[in-house]
């Protein structure tokens, strides 16, 4: 919650609610009507500036009660209120329209009603047709008083969905997401592709998937997918088995919403690596000083080159796997680090949220 020294947010409309009992006796003494709107006011917005505009015009004086932070908090949830109590009063107090200003630690509106009587208890439109408990109590409340429920008829903006529209779209991050194929993406199927039923073989994981839908749909994200292939070196399958599997993969992917920015993988292997199999005949041209597999990150920047990115563009890297290499991965580019093996989906994203 968002506090501030008291001292620089005062107002002579805001007052106890003792005092704003007796004024309002003395103005319908008077032979004035007094209106009353009661809420949290969180993160003052034009939804709300219009709705005691509107009010102001149902009534000679108008009276504002904002509810405690305490019981903001116990409605909303631990995140709420953005402002204090405090602070929120003198948004509300700051109104031209709007006489005068009390802050409620009552838990219910009816509570309220109750101490101060007015002659119009006023709410939007969006209550006009509700029938909830809440409501209707309201309703039987300022009966009971002698006075009746009026509403207002301006259009309804929530501060709830202001905050959810800003979590979602305004703060997004910039995230390269680099995704191992194998085992992550799909499960494991030693040596994929050296089978002519090899498409049969292929099965989404999908709790990784929903997790890819996740970050996605509340991030600007650029996904890679790398992947060892030595199977390639080992002369099971060629290249060409690779790219069609990888469309492949990729066709299924599109299907249920994620599109995947590039693809990469090693067919080769180190010298040292294929002097150590011995159970293997890997083909000569595949055997190199030096490769581009996993855990190095030559795939990753060649895929940005390709997609013309700059690393540096990106908030946050995180790298998706299953296995030792991709565990080392991160290490090199400075990422996170997800793994994938064996998690649910609400295990995924508990600890992607994590990393924020």
């Amino acid at each position: 919650m968002i506090k501030a020294d008291a001292s620089q947010y005062k107002s002579e409309k805001i007052i106890d609610l003792d005092t704003v009992a007796r004024k309002i006796l003395e103005f319908k003494k008077a032979g004035k009507t007094v209106g009353l709107c009661h809420g949290g006011f969180d993160l003052m917005h034009p939804g709300h500036i219009k709705h005691l505009e509107s009010a102001a015009k149902l009534c000679d004086c108008l009276f504002v009660s904002i509810t405690s932070d305490r019981f903001v908090a116990a409605r909303k949830g631990p995140s709420r209120p953005i402002f204090s109590e405090k602070l929120r009063a003198y948004s509300v107090a700051s109104l031209s329209y709007v006489d005068y200003v009390v802050i409620s630690d009552f838990e219910c509106a009816t509570d309220v009603v109750e101490k101060l009587r007015p002659d119009y208890y006023i709410k939007g439109p969006d209550f006009v047709n509700k029938t909830t408990p809440g409501i209707e109590t309201e309703r039987a409340k300022i009966k009971e008083v002698g006075g009746e429920i009026k509403y207002t008829n301006d259009e309804k903006l929530s501060t709830t969905d202001i905050i959810k529209h800003t979590q979602e779209n305004v703060n997004n991050q910039k995230i390269l997401l680099g995704i191992d194929r194998d085992g992550t993406l799909i499960e494991d199927v030693k040596f994929l592709g050296k089978e002519k039923n090899w498409k049969d073989q292929i099965k989404l994981k999908e709790d990784v998937i929903n997790l890819l839908i996740y970050i996605q749909t509340k991030n600007d994200t650029v996904k890679v997918v790398i992947s060892n292939q030595q199977g390639v070196a080992r002369n099971l399958f060629n290249k060409k088995r690779v790219e069609e599997i990888n469309r492949y993969i990729d066709g299924l992917l599109r299907n249920k919403g994620v599109i995947i920015d590039n693809w990469q993988y090693c067919a080769e292997v180190d010298k040292n690596y294929a002097a150590s199999v011995k159970d293997a005949k890997f083909k000569q041209e595949f055997i190199k000083d030096k490769t581009k597999r996993k855990p190095n990150t030559d795939m990753i920047f060649d895929a940005l080159i390709q997609l013309n990115k700059d690393i540096k563009s990106f908030d946050k890297i995180v790298i998706i796997g299953n296995s030792e290499d991709d565990a080392k991965f991160p290490e090199k580019c400075h990422a996170a680090y997800i793994d994938a093996a064996n998690k649910s989906y609400d295990g995924l994203k508990k600890e992607f949220d994590m990393l924020h």
